[in-house]
């Protein structure tokens, strides 16, 4: 078979790997350079920081099994608590990341297939039985792009799945992380400062001396800030922080604030309605946003298309 996986997110990579490994011609195409979707990490200045997903659970046998492969001796475990509501959130939950970036499971899974950066594939087109992207035909195409892209590409309506936006910020401060805490997390999902995690738990990323927070703030927030300049959204967040968690603003550093449009799935929403012969969606468009979750949904993908053989 010949099949096109569009975006190199988690779910894309792990989906288009199963089917490479069982021989067929897969070709993922990635509108942007980098890999991973949201298992994003970004330089911020002398500091790595993870910007997109802040860790991963392997709860998942399988999946821990194939992580741990991947990854060896880049796979590290997060020790410091989450509090939410004062409370430790999930006792005894193990979480997870990638010394060099969260990022790094997007090249590792990308390791051997054919990936094409900077490759935007516009509308699929039907071609008698085959699919048609880019000028190539496939017998199957798989989608992994968060839904309202996949419905541009599939012709399909937009408001079927809804996505809720995030705005992230980073933070540096002139001052050595106290060691106390990985991360506060908001469950009720009315404050503005949905998370806050200090990425100085994570061994290696933050230079002697200072520490660096990252924000996830809440879809309230996010829907109402969206548009608006991120230095607005950015000094308002840092000030919150630092009343939440007793920083002086005199000893902040530098400061980072990224847009995702399409965060992740909103909760509760319907299934999407049936796809024609050959297309597929993988990711947060059929499941929620943990990386694990995504995985399966790639996992699952591929299994699909290898039952049907041949087409």
């Amino acid at each position: 078979m010949q099949i096109a996986v569009i975006g190199a997110g988690i779910s894309g990579l792990v989906c288009a790997r199963k089917l490479a490994e069982a021989g067929h011609r897969v070709v993922v195409l990635e509108k942007s350079r980098s890999l991973g979707g949201r298992c994003a990490t970004r330089k911020f200045g002398e500091h790595l920081v993870d910007t997109g997903a802040q860790y991963f659970t392997l709860r998942d046998e399988g999946i821990r099994s194939e992580v741990e492969q991947l990854a060896g001796g880049q796979l590290k475990k997060i020790e410091k608590p989450i509090l939410s509501e004062k409370q430790i959130y999930r006792v005894g939950e193990e979480r997870f990341y990638l010394a060099n970036g969260n990022n790094r499971l997007g090249s590792l899974l990308a390791e051997g297939l054919d990936v094409r950066k900077e490759c935007e594939a516009g509308r699929v087109v039907q071609e008698g039985k085959r699919w048609k992207v880019l000028g190539e035909e496939y017998h199957a195409v798989v989608s992994s792009a968060p839904w309202p892209q996949s419905a541009a590409l599939f012709g399909m309506r937009e408001s079927e799945v809804a996505f809720e936006p995030n705005l992230t910020a980073c933070f540096e401060y002139l001052i050595p992380w106290d060691g106390s805490k990985y991360a506060t997390l908001d469950s009720t999902g009315q404050e503005p400062l949905a998370w806050v995690g200090c990425e100085n738990a994570k061994e290696g990323r933050i230079q002697s001396g200072k520490s660096v927070y990252v924000i996830q703030a809440s879809t309230a927030y996010s829907q109402q800030f969206l548009e608006k300049d991120p230095s607005e959204w950015s000094r308002d967040l840092s000030e919150r922080l630092e009343r939440s968690w007793g920083l002086s603003p005199d000893k902040r550093g530098m400061t980072f604030g990224h847009r995702w449009r399409y965060a992740r799935r909103g909760r509760g929403t319907e299934k999407t309605s049936a796809l024609a012969d050959g297309l597929y969606l993988c990711g947060d468009s059929v499941s929620d946003s943990r990386v694990e979750s995504v995985w399966k949904s790639g996992i699952e993908v591929a299994e699909k298309l290898l039952a049907k053989g041949g087409l």
